[in-house]
């Protein structure tokens, strides 16, 4: 098996939180580019599947139509 062999995996967004801000806390007084490319690549997947989750949501509660009251 390759090292780059893609894994889907489910997370909480509890979990991706966790790995989130801990990647803050190690990496976040770095310039970009001075982050491991590698540590950057995941910190942006993680972040952008929470991102998409809410902007479907998002979408998907502007539909829904307006009650009267």
């Amino acid at each position: 098996m390759a090292i780059n062999t893609e894994h889907k995996v489910t997370l909480t967004e509890g979990e991706i939180s966790v790995i989130l801000f801990n990647l803050e806390e190690k990496y976040g007084h770095l310039l970009d580019g001075e982050i491991p490319e590698e540590v950057q690549t995941i910190f942006s997947k993680l972040e952008g599947s929470v991102d998409r989750y809410y902007d479907k949501v998002e979408k998907a509660q502007a539909k829904q139509p307006i009650g009267e009251w």
